[in-house]
């Protein structure tokens, strides 16, 4: 993954929606050392992760008794013009669920959804720049959306967010595509047939750790669960798993530290 600034549409932001907050930060303080700074009543107690001294996240307690969806990691993509790009949303086959919202000083936010009914955080920067680490262990490493719709969804990213498509694979068992040639890439799209019915679509976050079968225990001592074995790829050892709350990511070995 690179951390190239200028790709259009990279992800600048990741954040967890989930039912209990005081569960989730204990559980993923116990898993990756990450600590929170709390931004107060008049940002909803939204409360920013740092993974040692740099900002990687946010998370959130949900509303009680909103339909706020399952436990989940959010990612949000780089636009100059939050209501220019849920405009194009609207436009292009997709739906506006949050519509633009500025947050103070620090930017302006909007939720879509895609075709396949994933939704994508879009922000446009103000005072606060996003993420301040990748590619570490405790820190974002890739970002995927896995999707049932990908002719669709690839047309989506290229049209709303200006993606630059680069085909990995395009054969019936393997259909990939990356904003960014692999050099520079900074997020994938996968068409992912097996989903059950009416899952919609949906980002998986990759988060790094130094060693990614002690984490796979540590995740399960600490009540989560085990979605896909550690397995091997071209770009390290990774699974997929739930937090004690459902919420799915990655952890995959850190490329750096």
């Amino acid at each position: 993954m690179s951390e190239n600034s200028s790709q259009p549409g990279r992800p600048i932001w990741v954040d967890l929606s989930t039912t209990d907050a005081d569960k989730a930060r204990a559980f993923y303080t116990e898993l990756f050392g990450w600590t929170y700074e709390d931004t107060g009543a008049d940002f909803g107690h939204y409360n920013l992760i740092k993974n040692g001294t740099a900002y990687i996240g946010g998370l959130m307690g949900k509303v009680p008794g909103s339909d706020a969806g399952p436990d989940a990691w959010t990612v949000y993509l780089e636009t100059p013009d939050v209501a220019a790009t849920c405009d194009k949303a609207a436009a292009h086959g997709g739906s506006v669920p949050v519509p633009p919202m500025p947050i103070g000083a620090l930017g302006t936010m909007g939720v879509v959804t895609d075709p396949g009914n994933a939704a994508t955080g879009a922000w446009q920067q103000g005072a606060f720049e996003g993420i301040q680490s990748l590619m570490v262990a405790g820190a974002p490493c890739w970002f995927e959306l896995l999707t049932p719709a990908y002719d669709a969804t690839v047309d989506f990213y290229r049209d709303v967010f200006g993606w630059d498509i680069v085909p990995m694979g395009d054969s019936d068992d393997f259909r990939y595509a990356t904003n960014g040639p692999e050099e520079t890439a900074t997020a994938g799209i996968w068409q992912v047939d097996s989903l059950p019915e009416g899952q919609p679509g949906y980002w998986r976050t990759y988060l790094g750790t130094a060693d990614v079968e002690a984490t796979a225990r540590r995740i399960v001592e600490l009540g989560g669960s085990v979605i896909s074995d550690v397995q091997d790829s071209p770009y390290g050892r990774f699974g997929e798993f739930t937090d004690d709350q459902g919420a799915r990511f990655v952890a995959i070995a850190a490329p750096r530290g």
